[in-house]
């Protein structure tokens, strides 16, 4: 359970799509449809609150149908976003505060699948639905790590952590985080040197293992031997939102 003091919405999502994503993917696609019924999350969230109060947990606001509504709160901070009316997912550059946000009153996740080029891309040594299973345990890794170094970091002395961008989805802020983490000489890509700390971190966090041995390999779709932001975000599954 993450422990979240005074950080801004995006993080408030943290918690939430971190539980929701791993509901989402450990169901099938038929079931989805169920997973992403808005009545449903209202109630877990609301049960969620009741016995973690201090949490400040974002409890949905619901359409019929089981849809979301437009727009989404969060009541103890005052921040607000617009969402996916059927999945309830955040939608980047959206957050305002003590606002409302104009929101599209019928915004769908229909056109996300466009020209990924890493959909069927083959990862050696690991059927798609493995693929899938490895990537999303690495992500959940590194959001972890992520939620824990802005909780550690020293107010003043951490550099590292600027404001993230507030039209950033959570997965972004995570690739982001991560790339300059991994980005020493601050290049703009993880050049084979930079690498290595990468291909240790995968093969320790993410499973099954037999993934991680050619993971590098994979995120490096133009084959120059180094890894950009939009490769690590392509082959992290994050670049779905138009980038």
């Amino acid at each position: 359970v993450f422990i979240i003091s005074e950080i801004t919405a995006p993080t408030l999502w943290i918690k939430h799509l971190v539980i929701k994503d791993s509901k989402m993917n450990s169901s099938n696609i038929r079931n989805s449809e169920k997973v992403h019924s808005c009545d449903q999350e209202r109630q877990s969230a609301l049960e969620e609150a009741r016995q973690n109060p201090r949490e400040g947990i974002v409890i949905p606001e619901c359409a019929p149908g089981g849809l979301y509504k437009p727009v989404q709160c969060h009541q103890s901070t005052g921040y607000c976003w617009c969402v996916l009316v059927d999945t309830g997912r955040p939608l980047p550059g959206t957050s305002t505060r003590y606002e409302t946000p104009v929101c599209e009153s019928d915004a769908r996740s229909k056109s996300t699948e466009i020209d990924d080029p890493f959909k069927d891309r083959e990862l050696p040594g690991c059927p798609e639905g493995k693929k899938v299973e490895f990537i999303t345990s690495l992500l959940d890794a590194l959001t972890t790590d992520m939620v824990q170094a802005i909780n550690s970091a020293a107010p003043t002395g951490g550099g590292r952590f600027s404001e993230p961008d507030p039209s950033h989805t959570l997965e972004e802020r995570v690739v982001h985080w991560y790339f300059s983490q991994l980005d020493n000489n601050s290049s703009n890509d993880i050049n084979k040197r930079e690498l290595k700390p990468f291909k240790r971190y995968v093969k320790k966090k993410a499973k099954p293992k037999k993934c991680a041995r050619r993971f590098t390999d994979y995120c490096d779709l133009n084959k120059d031997k180094s890894i950009s932001l939009q490769e690590l975000k392509g082959c992290l599954g994050v670049s779905k939102e138009g980038g």
